[in-house]
């Protein structure tokens, strides 16, 4: 599956989903004697082994390139193995897991195989094993340890599957400071707060909190206020927008108005959790879980877009106020 030499492609940053959303980038090999149809080899269900990498890193990288071919000079980490130490190996439940270390000593690469049916299921046990013991040493060393990207690595099908964030594409835009309006500056704050992290439960703790300021306390001053002044205020039209990159869990809600999405989904499934660790009901929040990771990494997008919504229609509000 390695490769001596270094391969490399331009993919539109178009296809590979909207920007900050994660993904999944799957490389099939073939040789001229191949005559397997890439279904065979994206779809099979047999149990096998896969080799699962994860780079680690001092700090999230950006998201304009991805690495799949990374070898252990291309992580690091603030996890220093001992000189005389060529590689650490870790056993627990899951089987073992080796961490490699890059030129100046530091844990660069934790690499786990074991047998699954699929690279989801590969992926979820490499976090099930890895993932608890980088948080425990996280906190032992009181130092971020961050996986950067994970490589699983699918010998029997000769495929390579590269998890990444969309990269952001470069805009021009020119936007005069006289239509930024104060009383917006705290919901702009909290969203560029959101696009700064690489947490998906941060960023959907900021997407919520946004939402729920906009349709709570700051859309009622707007309407008390417009009632003072003899204003009357156009309601806007706010609802879930159509979009086909939204998560087909979520497709349902599509047209529903945001506040009933607020509501009935985004409050008890996610806000409970990540605002209160523990819930009522007495589940608790595991950030290392990958049942976990992958429900707010699918519930992001769609909140994003809630937000801008409301955004955009306080913004008109505030514009027909002052009118």
């Amino acid at each position: 599956m390695k490769s001596e030499t270094p391969v490399s492609t331009a993919i539109s940053s178009e296809k590979l989903g909207p920007p900050g959303v994660r993904g999944e980038l799957h490389i099939l090999g073939k040789t001229a004697d191949d005559h397997r149809s890439d279904e065979s080899q994206l779809y099979d269900r047999t149990e096998r082994t896969f080799t699962v990498a994860g780079r680690l890193a001092k700090a999230p990288a950006d998201t304009e390139e991805i690495k799949g071919n990374f070898g252990p000079n291309e992580g690091s980490s603030y996890l220093l193995l001992p000189q005389e130490v060529a590689l650490g190996r870790v056993r627990c439940a899951q089987g073992m897991f080796e961490f490699n270390k890059n030129q100046a000593g530091e844990k660069s690469i934790v690499e786990f195989e074991c047998t699954a049916h699929d690279t989801t299921e590969a992926r979820w046990k490499f976090q099930e094993a890895v993932l608890p013991f980088l948080d425990y040493l996280s906190y032992i060393a009181n130092v971020p340890v961050v996986v950067s990207t994970i490589r699983i690595e699918d010998r029997k099908n000769d495929r390579i599957v590269i998890e990444y964030v969309s990269p952001y594409r470069k805009v021009q835009s020119y936007p005069h400071i006289s239509n930024l309006r104060f009383e917006m500056a705290p919901v702009y704050a909290m969203y560029r707060e959101a696009k700064n992290s690489h947490s998906d439960f941060y960023r959907f703790l900021c997407y919520y909190k946004i939402l729920e300021g906009l349709l709570g306390k700051l859309r009622s001053d707007v309407f008390s206020r417009a009632r003072r002044r003899g204003v009357t205020l156009s309601r806007p039209d706010e609802t879930v927008p159509r979009d086909t990159e939204i998560p087909k869990e979520f497709q349902s809600n599509v047209g529903q108005s945001v506040k009933a999405f607020v509501d009935k989904v985004l409050t008890p499934r996610y806000r409970n959790a990540v605002a209160h660790f523990v819930t009522n009901d007495g589940s608790i929040l595991n950030m290392s879980a990958p049942q976990h990771i992958d429900s707010y990494a699918s519930i992001v997008y769609v909140s994003e877009l809630c937000v801008r919504v409301v955004v955009k229609n306080h913004d008109e509000l505030l514009q027909q106020l002052h009118t």
